[in-house]
């Protein structure tokens, strides 16, 4: 009970945090040319913004594919609409949660009232996590080498320094994962160190029975994490995929751009959300709400301006993010148990 009123409690000051940076985003997107921006969202084609939001489903549904590579790769039966709705509740999650914490503990959550063992969908959980981190690594590397090559953003000292830490968290979060994944030795040594300080804080009282349980559960984490690196086919298929995803997610500014008479490279427009999107990685608000606004405007500045770059940057915000997050909270409300057959 206790858990579930302080995740109900976290829940709503995500809420709140959200809702008080929006209401400043907004305010600082409308205040000069409120009436030009409201006059070019009103006078969109809306063939544009119905494509923008098949964009996103695309995008989701491609992601539950490569989830459910991933599941099956595990020997689990979760069917494949059961994992794109719960790719759909992670997006949920993510996006209510600083840093997009949220959406991992959920995943292990749901998986679990699949009938998956804790310790698996621990494992898939983090194994779903890795593929994602390297496709959008691999994403990120591509911009970059385009940008220098092509020079799309004149130097900015500041910029160059918040691209170079968005990068590097997001590698290092690669390169830890793949360590916590395979490492059997790092494994050991973070349990025994961790558990050596919460029983020295008296958090926990019998330290040997908690060692032996947690040595034995990342036993079998550790074999379950072996799957991947024998399936290496479905590994590079997840990670094709999901590169598709995330190159599908990141033209939907173009899209929008066009249903606003403005046109723009797509190969341009993918190269820099992927800048807005490393910038807006280490934001610590929920949906990194205002950096990403502000990384989106700033990238895009150089090949949009005035009231319709304000216009453009508020419908794609609200398509890849609120309803993306209107969506998951449907996929939640119509979630239900899977049904354990008796025989």
């Amino acid at each position: 009970m206790l858990f579930m009123k302080n995740r109900r409690f976290r829940f709503i000051v995500n809420f709140f945090v959200i809702l008080i940076v929006l209401s400043i985003v907004l305010y600082f997107s409308l205040k000069d040319n409120y009436e030009e921006i409201i006059f070019s969202i009103m006078h969109m084609n809306p063939w544009y913004i119905i494509l923008a939001v098949l964009i996103l489903l695309c995008y989701r549904v491609l992601a539950g594919i490569g989830y459910y590579l991933i599941v099956r790769t595990n020997r689990e039966q979760v069917s494949l609409l059961r994992c794109i709705q719960i790719n759909f509740i992670i997006l949920f999650f993510h996006g209510i949660t600083p840093f997009a914490g949220g959406g991992q503990p959920m995943e292990v959550y749901y998986l679990h009232k699949e009938g998956i063992p804790v310790t698996k969908a621990t494992n898939v959980t983090l194994q779903n996590f890795i593929v994602y981190q390297i496709s959008l690594v691999m994403v990120g590397v591509f911009a970059l080498v385009y940008n220098h090559y092509f020079c799309l953003f004149p130097s900015d000292h500041f910029i160059k320094r918040l691209v170079f830490l968005g990068f590097s968290i997001n590698l290092l979060i690669l390169v830890f994962s793949f360590v916590l994944s395979f490492g059997k030795r790092f494994q050991q040594f973070v349990s025994k160190k961790c558990i050596r300080f919460l029983t020295k804080i008296k958090i926990i009282k019998e330290e040997k029975v908690v060692q032996e349980k947690l040595e034995e559960y990342l036993k079998s984490f550790h074999k379950n994490a072996l799957q991947l690196r024998k399936n290496k086919r479905v590994v590079i298929g997840a990670i094709f995929i999901n590169i598709l995803a995330l190159s599908i997610m990141y033209s939907m500014p173009y899209v929008i751009a066009k249903g606003m008479n403005v046109s723009l490279s797509v190969l341009d427009v993918i190269v820099t959300t992927a800048y807005v999107m490393i910038i807006g990685s280490f934001i610590p608000i929920p949906g990194g709400t205002g950096g990403i606004e502000y990384g989106f405007v700033f990238f895009f500045g150089y090949f949009i301006s005035g009231s319709i770059l304000n216009a453009i940057m508020l419908v794609w915000r609200f398509v890849s993010y609120y309803l993306g997050m209107i969506l998951g909270a449907i996929a939640l409300s119509l979630y239900r148990k899977k049904e354990k057959i008796c025989g």
